[in-house]
C-alpha cells in the first residue's frame, strides 16, 4: 500500500505517514486506530509488531 493510499484511508497527510515510517513521529491512540482501520488490521497487531522490533 502506498503512503498516499494509507494516508487517505487513515485521514492523515502522506507526509505524516512518511514521518511515522521513519520513526520521526509517534502516533496518538486515535491515529493508531485510524491507521489500523486503513490497513484492515486490529490495532493490537500494530502494537505487537512494533514491540517485537524494539
Amino acid at each position: 500500500m502506498s503512503q498516499e493510499t494509507l494516508a487517505a484511508e487513515a485521514q492523515c497527510h502522506p507526509t505524516y505517514i512518511s514521518l511515522l515510517e521513519r520513526g520521526l513521529r509517534n502516533p496518538s491512540l486515535d491515529t493508531l486506530l485510524r491507521l489500523a482501520g486503513g490497513l484492515n488490521q486490529p490495532a493490537w497487531k500494530l502494537v505487537r509488531d512494533t514491540e517485537a522490533r524494539l
